[in-house]
Protein backbone atom coordinates (compact mmCIF):
# COMPACT_ATOMS: atom_id res chain seq x y z
CA UNK A 1 0.00 0.00 0.00
CA UNK A 2 2.81 2.41 0.91
CA UNK A 3 4.62 1.73 -2.37
CA UNK A 4 1.39 2.24 -4.31
CA UNK A 5 0.77 5.54 -2.50
CA UNK A 6 4.25 6.88 -3.27
CA UNK A 7 4.03 5.94 -6.94
CA UNK A 8 0.50 7.30 -7.29
CA UNK A 9 1.37 10.68 -5.79
CA UNK A 10 4.58 10.95 -7.81
CA UNK A 11 2.68 10.11 -11.00
CA UNK A 12 0.46 13.16 -10.49
CA UNK A 13 3.52 15.27 -11.25
CA UNK A 14 3.66 13.70 -14.70
CA UNK A 15 0.05 14.48 -15.58
CA UNK A 16 -0.47 17.10 -18.28
CA UNK A 17 -2.54 19.88 -16.60
CA UNK A 18 -0.55 22.23 -14.38
CA UNK A 19 -3.06 21.80 -11.54
CA UNK A 20 -2.43 18.04 -11.48
CA UNK A 21 1.29 18.73 -11.18
CA UNK A 22 0.62 21.21 -8.38
CA UNK A 23 -1.52 18.60 -6.61
CA UNK A 24 1.32 16.09 -6.99
CA UNK A 25 3.83 18.53 -5.49
CA UNK A 26 1.57 19.16 -2.48
CA UNK A 27 0.93 15.43 -2.02
CA UNK A 28 4.64 14.62 -2.06
CA UNK A 29 5.26 17.39 0.47
CA UNK A 30 2.67 15.84 2.79
CA UNK A 31 4.29 12.43 2.45
CA UNK A 32 7.86 13.53 3.13
CA UNK A 33 6.80 15.62 6.12
CA UNK A 34 4.66 12.95 7.83
CA UNK A 35 5.93 9.51 6.86
CA UNK A 36 8.86 7.66 8.46
CA UNK A 37 12.43 8.51 7.49
CA UNK A 38 13.07 4.94 6.35
CA UNK A 39 10.13 5.16 3.93
CA UNK A 40 11.23 8.58 2.74
CA UNK A 41 14.80 7.47 2.02
CA UNK A 42 13.44 4.56 0.00
CA UNK A 43 11.38 6.91 -2.20
CA UNK A 44 13.63 9.97 -2.24
CA UNK A 45 14.93 9.36 -5.77
CA UNK A 46 11.39 8.96 -7.12
CA UNK A 47 10.30 12.23 -5.48
CA UNK A 48 13.36 14.08 -6.81
CA UNK A 49 12.65 13.03 -10.40
CA UNK A 50 8.99 14.01 -10.04
CA UNK A 51 9.86 17.54 -8.84
CA UNK A 52 12.45 17.98 -11.60
CA UNK A 53 9.91 16.87 -14.20
CA UNK A 54 7.43 19.51 -13.01
CA UNK A 55 10.12 22.18 -13.34
CA UNK A 56 11.08 20.98 -16.82
CA UNK A 57 7.62 20.37 -18.25
CA UNK A 58 6.04 23.66 -17.14
CA UNK A 59 8.90 25.93 -18.20
CA UNK A 60 7.53 28.55 -20.58
CA UNK A 61 3.91 27.70 -19.80
CA UNK A 62 1.29 29.14 -17.46
CA UNK A 63 1.98 27.24 -14.24
CA UNK A 64 0.27 29.40 -11.57
CA UNK A 65 3.26 28.98 -9.27
CA UNK A 66 3.70 25.23 -9.71
CA UNK A 67 7.35 25.63 -10.73
CA UNK A 68 8.19 27.78 -7.70
CA UNK A 69 6.31 25.31 -5.51
CA UNK A 70 8.28 22.36 -6.91
CA UNK A 71 11.59 24.17 -6.36
CA UNK A 72 10.67 25.13 -2.79
CA UNK A 73 9.38 21.69 -1.83
CA UNK A 74 12.46 20.04 -3.34
CA UNK A 75 14.68 22.34 -1.30
CA UNK A 76 12.75 21.51 1.89
CA UNK A 77 12.91 17.77 1.15
CA UNK A 78 16.68 17.88 0.70
CA UNK A 79 16.97 19.80 3.96
CA UNK A 80 15.23 16.94 5.76
CA UNK A 81 17.01 14.04 4.05
CA UNK A 82 20.52 15.02 3.01
CA UNK A 83 22.15 15.53 6.41
CA UNK A 84 24.06 12.26 6.98
CA UNK A 85 23.07 10.14 9.95
CA UNK A 86 25.90 8.93 12.14
CA UNK A 87 26.21 6.22 14.75
CA UNK A 88 26.25 8.75 17.58
CA UNK A 89 22.80 10.08 16.67
CA UNK A 90 21.36 6.88 15.19
CA UNK A 91 22.07 3.37 16.42
CA UNK A 92 20.12 1.80 13.56
CA UNK A 93 22.83 0.62 11.18
CA UNK A 94 20.30 -0.49 8.57
CA UNK A 95 18.73 2.98 8.42
CA UNK A 96 22.16 4.55 7.94
CA UNK A 97 22.84 2.21 5.01
CA UNK A 98 19.45 3.01 3.44
CA UNK A 99 20.10 6.73 3.77
CA UNK A 100 23.56 6.48 2.20
CA UNK A 101 22.13 4.73 -0.85
CA UNK A 102 19.36 7.33 -1.15
CA UNK A 103 21.83 10.21 -0.89
CA UNK A 104 24.11 8.59 -3.48
CA UNK A 105 21.25 8.10 -5.95
CA UNK A 106 19.95 11.65 -5.49
CA UNK A 107 23.39 13.23 -5.84
CA UNK A 108 24.12 11.11 -8.91
CA UNK A 109 20.92 12.32 -10.58
CA UNK A 110 21.64 15.96 -9.74
CA UNK A 111 25.17 15.72 -11.14
CA UNK A 112 23.75 14.21 -14.31
CA UNK A 113 21.25 17.08 -14.64
CA UNK A 114 23.81 19.92 -14.57
CA UNK A 115 24.20 19.45 -18.34
CA UNK A 116 20.45 19.58 -18.98
CA UNK A 117 19.37 21.68 -21.99
CA UNK A 118 16.51 22.99 -19.82
CA UNK A 119 17.72 26.12 -18.04
CA UNK A 120 15.62 25.82 -14.86
CA UNK A 121 16.39 22.11 -14.43
CA UNK A 122 20.11 22.82 -14.85
CA UNK A 123 20.04 25.74 -12.42
CA UNK A 124 17.98 23.75 -9.90
CA UNK A 125 20.45 20.86 -10.04
CA UNK A 126 23.37 23.23 -9.44
CA UNK A 127 21.66 25.04 -6.57
CA UNK A 128 20.64 21.69 -5.03
CA UNK A 129 24.26 20.49 -5.11
CA UNK A 130 25.31 23.69 -3.37
CA UNK A 131 22.59 23.16 -0.78
CA UNK A 132 23.70 19.56 -0.15
CA UNK A 133 27.31 20.71 0.28
CA UNK A 134 26.19 23.30 2.83
CA UNK A 135 24.06 20.76 4.72
CA UNK A 136 26.97 18.32 4.83
CA UNK A 137 29.47 21.05 5.72
CA UNK A 138 31.73 20.25 2.80
CA UNK A 139 32.51 21.57 -0.69
CA UNK A 140 30.44 21.02 -3.82
CA UNK A 141 33.51 19.34 -5.31
CA UNK A 142 33.54 16.75 -2.51
CA UNK A 143 29.84 16.10 -3.01
CA UNK A 144 30.28 15.58 -6.76
CA UNK A 145 33.56 13.65 -6.67
CA UNK A 146 32.05 10.13 -6.32
CA UNK A 147 29.99 10.86 -9.45
CA UNK A 148 32.75 12.48 -11.50
CA UNK A 149 32.66 9.67 -14.04
CA UNK A 150 29.20 10.87 -15.18
CA UNK A 151 30.87 13.99 -16.54
CA UNK A 152 34.16 12.55 -17.82
CA UNK A 153 33.11 12.71 -21.49
CA UNK A 154 31.24 16.00 -21.11
CA UNK A 155 33.61 18.37 -19.30
CA UNK A 156 34.82 19.21 -21.84
CA UNK A 157 32.89 17.29 -24.53
CA UNK A 158 35.09 14.52 -25.91
CA UNK A 159 32.86 12.50 -28.23
CA UNK A 160 30.86 15.24 -29.94
CA UNK A 161 31.63 18.79 -31.03
CA UNK A 162 29.38 21.56 -29.74
CA UNK A 163 28.24 22.43 -33.25
CA UNK A 164 26.79 18.95 -33.65
CA UNK A 165 24.37 19.57 -30.77
CA UNK A 166 21.11 21.57 -30.64
CA UNK A 167 21.44 25.09 -29.24
CA UNK A 168 19.93 24.16 -25.85
CA UNK A 169 22.32 21.24 -25.46
CA UNK A 170 25.27 23.51 -26.31
CA UNK A 171 24.23 25.93 -23.56
CA UNK A 172 23.88 23.04 -21.11
CA UNK A 173 27.34 21.73 -21.92
CA UNK A 174 28.98 25.15 -21.65
CA UNK A 175 27.24 25.96 -18.36
CA UNK A 176 28.24 22.57 -16.93
CA UNK A 177 31.85 23.24 -17.89
CA UNK A 178 31.68 26.68 -16.30
CA UNK A 179 30.16 25.22 -13.12
CA UNK A 180 32.75 22.45 -12.75
CA UNK A 181 35.78 24.59 -13.54
CA UNK A 182 34.80 27.45 -11.20
CA UNK A 183 34.28 25.28 -8.11
CA UNK A 184 36.75 25.61 -5.25
CA UNK A 185 38.62 23.36 -5.62
CA UNK A 186 37.98 22.74 -9.32
CA UNK A 187 36.32 19.45 -10.23
CA UNK A 188 37.83 19.61 -13.74
CA UNK A 189 40.43 21.78 -15.42
CA UNK A 190 40.98 22.50 -19.09
CA UNK A 191 44.33 21.85 -20.73
CA UNK A 192 44.53 23.13 -24.29
CA UNK A 193 47.50 20.90 -25.00
CA UNK A 194 44.87 18.11 -25.08
CA UNK A 195 43.16 17.99 -28.48
CA UNK A 196 39.55 17.67 -27.23
CA UNK A 197 40.06 20.50 -24.71
CA UNK A 198 41.55 22.70 -27.43
CA UNK A 199 38.58 22.02 -29.75
CA UNK A 200 36.13 22.94 -27.00
CA UNK A 201 37.97 26.18 -26.21
CA UNK A 202 38.02 27.23 -29.87
CA UNK A 203 34.34 26.39 -30.31
CA UNK A 204 33.46 28.56 -27.32
CA UNK A 205 35.61 31.37 -28.74
CA UNK A 206 33.72 31.10 -32.04
CA UNK A 207 30.31 31.23 -30.34
CA UNK A 208 31.33 34.31 -28.37
CA UNK A 209 33.14 36.13 -31.14
CA UNK A 210 31.53 35.67 -34.58
CA UNK A 211 28.48 37.60 -35.76
CA UNK A 212 24.90 36.35 -36.00
CA UNK A 213 25.04 36.00 -39.79
CA UNK A 214 27.81 33.42 -39.53
CA UNK A 215 26.10 31.45 -36.75
CA UNK A 216 22.76 31.41 -38.56
CA UNK A 217 24.42 29.59 -41.45
CA UNK A 218 25.12 26.61 -39.18
CA UNK A 219 22.43 23.91 -39.22
CA UNK A 220 22.03 23.92 -35.44
CA UNK A 221 21.12 27.63 -35.37
CA UNK A 222 19.00 28.02 -38.52
CA UNK A 223 15.73 28.16 -36.58
CA UNK A 224 17.08 30.14 -33.61
CA UNK A 225 15.88 33.73 -33.49
CA UNK A 226 17.64 34.76 -30.29
CA UNK A 227 21.32 33.88 -29.94
CA UNK A 228 21.85 35.98 -26.80
CA UNK A 229 21.46 33.07 -24.29
CA UNK A 230 24.02 31.06 -26.28
CA UNK A 231 26.47 33.95 -26.33
CA UNK A 232 26.00 34.61 -22.61
CA UNK A 233 26.89 30.99 -21.83
CA UNK A 234 29.91 31.21 -24.13
CA UNK A 235 31.16 34.39 -22.44
CA UNK A 236 30.80 32.83 -18.99
CA UNK A 237 32.64 29.71 -20.18
CA UNK A 238 35.44 31.87 -21.58
CA UNK A 239 35.73 33.86 -18.36
CA UNK A 240 36.02 30.57 -16.46
CA UNK A 241 39.05 29.69 -18.64
CA UNK A 242 41.07 32.66 -17.37
CA UNK A 243 43.57 30.40 -15.60
CA UNK A 244 44.72 29.07 -18.99
CA UNK A 245 46.43 32.42 -19.48
CA UNK A 246 48.92 31.65 -16.73
CA UNK A 247 50.83 29.49 -19.19
CA UNK A 248 49.80 31.00 -22.52
CA UNK A 249 49.68 34.78 -22.70
CA UNK A 250 47.96 34.68 -26.10
CA UNK A 251 45.02 32.78 -24.56
CA UNK A 252 44.62 35.38 -21.82
CA UNK A 253 44.72 38.20 -24.36
CA UNK A 254 42.16 36.45 -26.57
CA UNK A 255 39.71 36.00 -23.69
CA UNK A 256 40.12 39.60 -22.57
CA UNK A 257 39.63 40.96 -26.10
CA UNK A 258 36.38 39.03 -26.61
CA UNK A 259 34.97 40.08 -23.22
CA UNK A 260 35.97 43.68 -23.84
CA UNK A 261 34.26 43.77 -27.25
CA UNK A 262 31.10 42.31 -25.72
CA UNK A 263 30.77 45.50 -23.66
CA UNK A 264 29.87 47.33 -26.88
CA UNK A 265 27.03 44.95 -27.75
CA UNK A 266 23.57 44.01 -26.44
CA UNK A 267 22.85 45.15 -22.86
CA UNK A 268 22.36 41.54 -21.73
CA UNK A 269 25.85 40.67 -22.95
CA UNK A 270 27.22 43.74 -21.20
Amino acid sequence: IMQYLADKMANLCYERPWYAKMGGCIALKFLYEHFSMRWLYQHLYTFLKAYLFVIMDLTGEVSSGAIDMAKLYLENMLKICMVPLNKEDCNNEELIVIQRKAMFDVTHELVRRITSPHTLVRETAMSSLRQIAALQKTTVTEVMLPHKDVLEDIVPPKKHLLKHQPAGAQIGLMDANTFCTTLEPKLFTLDISIVTHKFFFHEVVTLAEVDDVFLNKLDCFKNINNLIPLRKSALRALAACHYLGQERKSVKEKIFTILYKALEKNSELQ
